[in-house]
């Protein structure tokens, strides 16, 4: 069920991309149709079950992290004081200890951090990070690069006949294929889990660079992805289809511009 949820909400606030207010009614509207265009009864006993299940689970993993960086931040404050007085009296190893606990600590934030930002089935990024870390707090671009939309346009067909694990298989497949070979051509790049089937590469470009020649690359991914056979642990072999759409943005540029430009246009040749 959390699945479906996942596909509903995607689909709705892809809808609303292009709205600058979403008023609750509007969501709504659009959550319900996707839930019916899925066969998803919202009025069900079951569902609704399952949806406070679901709820109940999310508040227990926001309590987890808000102990966690309640306990982090008293650490913080602790050893910052004991630094101070081991400085004051020379205590090296004091230090030294403080130091051990600091690393510790600093292991612990980023676990913490890579639970809120990295998708849990393809070790991506998710969507999260990129109005958190990516974008300025306005929502624009901080430096000049590309932008590739890649969709796996046979996922929803390979989860209706042949099951989920497959059909994720695929999904973790196409992500380890793309990162191998954008680290080969030593390209520099992010890539976020947009929704289901969708994920973005973003490339920060320095001026000096050759834009062509990595969209050059870019687009031979595509070939190369395109090209390549699946084989499953049951034998089953699967050549999907994939669509790579690439777009430029400049720094400062709306990043719901060049999103909008990705969803709804043609390849940037």
């Amino acid at each position: 069920m959390k699945q479906e949820l996942k596909k509903i909400t995607d689909l709705t606030i892809n809808d609303l991309l292009n709205n600058n207010i979403i008023l609750p009614s509007t969501y709504f509207d659009r959550f319900n149709y996707h839930a019916k265009e899925l066969e998803i009864n919202l009025d069900d006993e079951n569902f609704k079950t399952e949806i406070h299940q679901l709820i109940s689970d999310d508040f227990q993993t926001i309590e987890k992290y808000m102990d966690i960086i309640a306990k982090s931040t008293v650490l913080l404050q602790e050893n910052t004081k004991d630094a101070t007085n081991a400085v004051l009296n020379k205590d090296v190893s004091s230090l030294v200890d403080i130091y051990k606990k600091m690393l510790e600590l600093e292991h612990e934030v980023k676990n913490l951090n890579d639970k809120l930002f990295l998708d849990d089935l393809t070790n991506t990024f998710n969507k999260k990070w990129i109005y958190r870390k990516f974008l300025d707090e306005n929502a624009k671009f901080q430096q000049y690069g590309l932008c590739v939309l890649t969709d796996v346009i046979d996922y929803s067909y390979i989860q209706k006949e042949y099951g989920e694990l497959l059909a994720n298989n695929l999904l973790i497949f196409a992500v380890k294929f793309m990162k191998q070979k954008l680290k080969d051509e030593n390209i520099d790049f992010k890539i976020v889990r947009y929704n289901e089937n969708r994920f973005l590469i973003f490339i920060v470009i320095e001026e000096k660079e050759d834009k062509k020649s990595i969209i050059d690359s870019i687009l031979n991914l595509e070939h190369l992805l395109s090209n390549t056979t699946l084989k499953s642990n049951s034998g089953l072999f699967i050549k999907a289809k994939y669509e790579f759409k690439i777009c430029s943005f400049e720094k400062a540029e709306e990043s719901k511009e060049v999103f909008e430009k990705l969803l709804t246009h043609k390849k940037e040749k």
